[in-house]
């Protein structure tokens, strides 16, 4: 009898230890929306925990309302399905402020997936989203190191920052990283226009970094930077910030789509929009549904 409480008592304490971490939101999952159109709706979950940029993007224009009464614009079979942009008298929505490319996510461009659209260049997605209706791996984020080798079609140079992995193709003026970018840092070093700075703010998109943010922010971690061996028992954090900075590396990048999302229940309805009859309608030159597919409201699942 005596073991056989302390277990009840054990499990009863740890029904309640879950039951606090489940009310706290410790063990939430990722929000889950469903998309109302006038040809069914479309049930999905969104990837909160990989693309955390997106995901508040798109649940903000949610919110907001933006979405109610759009179309699914553009529709190519065995192809994709995209959204978001237009209302029913085919006029632009005015939208918010472009949104970073989380392309590197890791996530891939499969079918039934969600990935934001964009323009040519890489950071200019705001509302418009669409749809996979199949394994498009060429709109895949991609990335080699520099080098006569490289592998990666259509991409372009970039910098690398080994620490947190994150790539920028411009420097935080808005110029293209060319193959003398580092050189021409190196010359310049700390300086805040044209070195070592301008490079890291265009990797974190981050326009307040400097060389003190970086500083402090090590300072904060000393210990368990030494203990990882990223900074020598006699080094200083002035030390570990200029070897980031001189770490910074030329790859290849392929910038891909950033996948947000996937279907969970109404793949049926994107089957139906994705053969529906299509061709010139509002500025749409093709492509266009001839029969308006209408996005009526997106909203969240509780």
């Amino acid at each position: 009898m005596p073991g056989n409480m302390v277990r009840y008592r054990l499990t009863l304490i740890t029904l309640l230890l879950l039951s606090v971490l489940l009310a706290s939101g410790a063990y939430a999952a990722n929000p889950k929306v469903r998309i109302t159109t006038n040809l069914g709706a479309i049930e999905v979950e969104l990837y909160q925990d990989k693309s955390p940029i997106s995901v508040k993007n798109f649940l903000q224009y949610i919110d907001s309302g933006f979405y109610s009464n759009v179309l699914f614009h553009r529709v190519i079979s065995n192809f994709m399905i995209q959204g978001g942009g237009y209302t029913t008298d085919y006029q632009a929505k005015e939208k918010g402020d472009p949104i970073q490319n989380e392309s590197y996510n890791g996530l891939k461009n499969l079918k039934g997936t969600l990935s934001m659209a964009r323009t040519s260049r890489p950071h200019t997605a705001s509302s418009q989203f669409f749809i996979n209706t199949r394994d498009n791996s060429f709109l895949d984020f991609e990335v080699a190191p520099y080098g006569p080798l490289n592998t990666v079609r259509q991409s372009e140079l970039g910098i690398r920052d080994p620490v947190t992995g994150r790539m920028a193709t411009t420097n935080c003026r808005g110029q293209r990283i060319t193959r003398n970018t580092l050189k021409e840092a190196a010359a310049a070093g700390n300086n805040a226009d044209k070195g070592y700075i301008c490079l890291m703010q265009a990797v974190l998109n981050d326009n307040n970094y400097s060389l003190e943010s970086g500083i402090k922010s090590c300072l904060s971690q000393t210990e368990n930077l030494k203990e990882s061996g990223k900074l020598g028992k006699d080094q200083t954090c002035s030390d570990y910030v200029n070897n980031r900075h001189q770490s910074l590396e030329l790859v290849h990048i392929r910038w891909g789509y950033a996948v947000f999302g996937r279907v969970t229940d109404g793949y049926e309805v994107v089957e139906t929009i994705e053969n529906t009859e299509t061709g010139a309608a509002g500025p749409f030159r093709k492509d266009a549904p001839l029969e308006q597919v209408v996005i009526q409201s997106i909203e969240r699942i509780e």
